[in-house]
């Protein structure tokens, strides 16, 4: 309404003398003086836009604070408001009505009282009520104002969420099954005793998502109970009961009013963009504005009319959810007030409809009814731009250092406005619910191909993980192997006890005996590990297709001759196997039939007495390292029996910083590194070297203790760590090493030697991709072919590291970076590649017949065979295929393992490897210990092994490898801060508010 229409209007009730001008006041301030007065119950989010909206029209607004709206929040403004002043401020007074409008007189001082609107969730009863009585003293007054606005109190409390349901129910619209109270015991026990779980607990008056929680069971309901009981609303007061209402399945819908006199106008319809992220079923990743034309719409604004005309809404905006189920809509809740989240919809909102929003929309419809008249009834379509919300979804955990995401969505085309950001310092978590939310941005833009555009960006920062840089970390720089994880077990006094894949010896410094008990990382709870070989694959041969495609034999009698295995552990008791295939006799620590077990001695030729008195009669003819810890005495004794061997004119070539001196000395590119047993020794090394700094033990396997760490701090700190502990593969921390970070891509290069004659058997790459937070996190090993570019560079590379190296004979696993300037050495281990040999079948189809294992005893056993080896693997394979490393993209206690299931009716299935079974818990995959489990695939058709890996990595992100446990979640957008640890809520906090 006009000014000059609004000036007619006398005072309410006069406010005596001091309302009274004295004839010496300027016109401007006559003109104050007659300016109207809005009262706004607790003005609050976009309330506070609405009433600057108001002001701008010039109207004075007064600010009437309930009893109990918490202090902090009434000195909240939106940021979309800028400054907001009111033009007087006061409080409920809790004895009557009458109270309450003197104090409102004093501060009117003579202005007309022109209206009563609700400014926030906990304002609406006071309005309704306030309202009626103004508009009652007016007309007991006999002035001629215009009539105040009011929704009245027929229903004495239509924010109850209960009885928005039961008045629902009576006008025969679909409603839900609910019990409400605020004692457990009344109708709430017996409403959980017989509805089906889950269940929605929610505060009777709530505002966004302030309490409202899904529950899996009775004790998480009961609990939930108590908590709200306990609690307050964001809002502020008191929570007056709870409502437990039967939990609705399908697409919620948020539908926007604006009501004058029972004309209900549609603002705008919402729907929820929620999915399934992070092992959480209700993630919510945006709002989007719905096509106001189509019969869906229709059906929803419909019910929604019907619904505001049961709870007799006459006036003002409401902001109604509605979930379109299987058999209609059912309403969630109707909030009797403007949509919330400080209004920062409204330019959005604005440029669809080509000029409104529900801000404007409400204003005209308590001051302006002719323009109110003149709003159409439904937004015209299609809408004037493109645009929505974007709520954003983290995967990643950590202390924010900086975040640099949130500047680049400010540069995008479509911007509009951002809120809920995450301040440095804070500690952000998994996006799971509205508790974990990390924010949320407004794009807009004629073009809507601009906003998908971006929006497509957003969720690409979100899958990088480029919202935030954290502090800095610890992160394991190795990929996740079957032989990174061993328990320790000390026996005193005697032989200990055998166990499976395992091996022990003398500690030489105690004279103690250490058990090694094989613990795959795969496994959440203990080493009893899964493993799977595919029995729908005749082609793999062999017991558990983990057998050759042919046999082999020998050229000698094999039954009068022994072999030696030091320390047989994971692929080296597949080679111990392959061995006794053979016909030899292995000598051996291990569960195997091995014809006898040895004890390390003291000395060599003890050991090599030993080792002739459990052979006998039979002719000892090779010895060789099984296992990482194994290497050093398979060299020294080999040299001592003389048989094939690497000998020890290089006493420690396992020694990782041996090892990268050596192959500087011969030319080869090597690292930058310092090592030694006191951090003395590395200190100068870390003042002088760029962080981020790898450091490891100089003697290691699998990810052992190889950490990347980031500042000097951290570096100390797990120096400390390393010395103080020991290896997976047993014996202490000799010293450490601490290297230069290379980066590129790590290729994994194996060879078998004999005599030199180095012949590689495979080139491998490993799949390492940014998630979760962590920038290395491993999705596979993929073979490399060998006449690729890459291969021509690494195999001669390694070749020369193993001559350096003095490595003639078995085995070698070469670790090298191919940096910008060239392959690196990461590091040489000096036994075969680990994993348990599960690559093995992979291997053999590969290659047409062979892999590390069986060249391995070639090398040593068969002279002949080892010579029809090729000098590299065939180009190209002879099959497709990949180990595939799963990941996990949720968190919780397992329940079942669907996923597995299906990858073991894949038709390139080979092997599957993992701990996690139903009772196992499960996290985000960040690193070796949260890794999940390993997958062989392997098809004559490449396009089948594309096809099997990409389902993998759909069910991997889709949350469908596992079902989990439910557990109780909050439901609404984590854009939304509606319950902040219950009790107590920061202005910052309520800030981020969407109703």
């Amino acid at each position: 309404m006009s000014n000059s229409n609004s000036n007619s209007n006398s005072s309410l009730i006069s406010a005596g003398d001091s309302g009274s001008s004295n004839g010496n006041e300027s016109n401007w301030l006559k003109r104050h003086r007659e300016l109207p007065i809005i009262v706004m119950v607790d003005p609050y989010s976009t309330a506070c836009v609405i009433a600057q909206e108001l002001q701008k029209r010039g109207y004075l607004i007064v600010a009437l604070w309930t009893i109990g709206f918490a202090e902090e929040m009434k000195t909240h403004i939106p940021k979309s408001c800028g400054k907001m002043e009111y033009f007087g401020q006061i409080d409920q007074k809790p004895n009557s009505h009458s109270d309450t409008l003197l104090e409102l007189l004093q501060v009117a001082d003579g202005r007309t009282i022109y209206g009563c609107v609700a400014g926030g969730e906990a304002g609406v009863d006071y309005a309704d009520a306030f309202s009626e009585y103004l508009e009652e003293e007016r007309i007991r007054a006999g002035t001629s104002n215009d009539k105040i606005l009011s929704n009245g109190t027929s229903i004495p409390n239509r924010r109850d969420k209960y009885i928005q349901q039961e008045l629902c129910k009576q006008a025969g619209l679909r409603s839900v099954r609910q019990a409400g109270s605020d004692k457990f015991d009344e109708g709430v026990r017996a409403f959980l005793n017989t509805e089906s779980f889950p269940v929605v607990l929610k505060p009777t008056e709530s505002a966004g998502s302030d309490g409202v929680k899904l529950c899996y069971t009775f004790d998480d309901a009961k609990d939930h109970f108590e908590t709200l009981m306990k609690g307050q609303l964001v809002n502020g007061g008191d929570c007056p009961s709870v409502l437990c209402q039967e939990f609705l399945e399908g697409t919620e819908y948020v539908i926007d009013n604006v009501s004058r006199d029972g004309v209900h106008k549609l603002c705008m319809i919402w729907v929820y963009d929620k999915r399934v992220a992070n092992g959480a079923n209700f993630v919510y990743f945006g709002m989007k504005p719905v096509d106001p034309t189509t019969p869906l719409a229709s059906i929803l604004i419909n019910y929604v009319k019907r619904v505001l005309d049961a709870m007799e809404i006459l006036h003002g905006p409401t902001h109604s959810e509605v979930m379109m189920t299987e058999d209609g809509p059912c309403l969630v809740e109707v909030n009797c007030r403007a949509h919330g989240g400080d209004g920062t919809f409204r330019p959005l909102a604005k440029a669809l409809t080509g000029g409104y929003s529900q801000v404007e929309m409400a204003v005209d419809a308590f001051v302006d009814p002719l323009a109110f008249a003149r709003t159409p009834d439904t937004p015209s379509y299609p809408y004037r731009a493109a645009g929505q919300e974007v709520i954003f979804v983290n995967k990643s955990t950590g202390i924010v250092k900086a975040s640099p995401g949130y500047d680049v969505i400010k540069m995008m085309p479509s911007f509009l406005h951002m809120d809920g950001m995450i301040s440095k310092g804070s500690t952000v978590d998994y996006t799971v619910d509205l508790v974990t939310g990390i924010g949320s941005v407004i794009l807009m833009h004629k073009n809507p191909n601009v906003v998908q555009r971006d929006i497509d960006f957003v969720r690409y920062l979100e899958d990088i993980n480029g919202f935030f840089v954290y502090e800095t970390k610890l992160e394991n720089l190795k990929r996740p192997r079957g032989d990174a994880v061993v328990k320790f077990k000390n026996v005193v006094g005697g032989k200990p006890p055998k166990s499976p894949h395992g091996s022990h010896r003398r500690n030489n410094t105690t004279g103690d005996f250490e058990m090694k008990h094989h613990q795959h990382v795969f496994s959440s709870d203990g080493p009893n590990l899964v493993r799977i070989m595919s029995n729908d694959r005749p082609e793999l041969g062999g017991s558990g297709g983990m057998g050759m495609l042919t046999k082999r034999g020998t050229t000698v009698d094999s039954s009068r001759e022994a072999v030696v295995l030091i320390d047989p552990y994971s692929t080296g008791c597949c080679v111990a196997e392959e061995i006794m295939k053979r016909g030899f006799s292995v000598i051996a620590c291990g569960t195997l039939n091995y014809l006898a077990e040895v004890d390390e001695r003291d000395t060599l030729a003890g050991t090599s007495q030993a080792m002739y008195d459990a052979a006998g009669t039979l002719r000892v003819v090779a010895c060789l390292a099984g296992g990482e810890a194994g290497v050093d005495l398979a060299d020294a004794l080999s040299e001592h029996i003389e048989v094939r061997t690497n000998g020890t004119s290089i006493p420690n070539r396992r020694d990782k910083k041996v090892q990268q001196e050596i192959i500087r000395k011969h030319g080869l590119r090597s690292v930058r590194q310092a090592g030694g047993s006191d951090f003395a020794d590395v200190k100068d090394f870390l003042q002088v070297e760029p962080f981020p700094v790898v450091l490891k033990p100089t003697e290691s396997a699998g990810s052992d203790g190889v950490k990347l760490c980031h500042s000097f701090d951290e570096a100390e700190e797990h120096f400390r760590v390393l010395m103080n502990s020991q290896m997976v593969n047993g014996g202490d921390c000799p010293s450490v090493l601490c290297q230069e970070f290379l980066r590129g891509k790590e290729y994994v290069v194996d060879h078998v030697s004999r005599d030199g004659d180095h012949k590689t058997v495979m080139v491998w790459v490993y799949d390492k991709r940014p998630c979760h937070g962590s920038a290395f996190v491993y999705f596979g090993c993929v073979p490399v072919d060998s006449e690729s570019l890459e291969a021509k560079i690494v195999i001669p590379y390694v070749r020369g590291v193993l001559d350096a190296l003095e490595f003639k004979n078995g085995p070698s696993h070469g670790e090298v970076m191919m940096t910008p300037d060239g392959p690196c050495l990461v590091e040489m281990n000096c036994r075969a590649h680990g994993g348990d040999g599960n690559w093995r079948p992979l291997c053999n189809h590969l290659t047409g017949g062979y892999s590390q294992v069986e060249a391995t005893v070639d090398a040593f056993l068969d002279k002949r065979q080892f010579s029809l080896i090729p000098n590299k693997p065939p180009s190209p394979f002879k099959a497709s295929g990949q180990e595939v490393i799963l990941v996990s993209f949720g968190r919780g206690v397992v329940k079942g393992t669907p996923g597995f299931e299906d990858i073991k009716q894949m038709q390139s299935f080979v092997y599957l490897e993992t701990g996690v079974r139903p009772g196992s818990r499960v996290d985000y995959t960040v690193d070796l210990f949260t890794g999940i489990g390993s997958v062989i695939l392997m098809h004559k058709d490449a396009n089948v092994l594309e096809e099997d890996i990409r389902r993998i990595r759909d069910m991997e992100k889709n949350n469908q490898l596992f079902t989990f446990e439910k557990q109780a979640g909050y439901m609404k957008s984590p854009s939304i801060i509606g319950l902040d640890q219950i009790g107590s809520i920061t202005s910052e906090a309520a800030s981020n508010e969407i109703y």
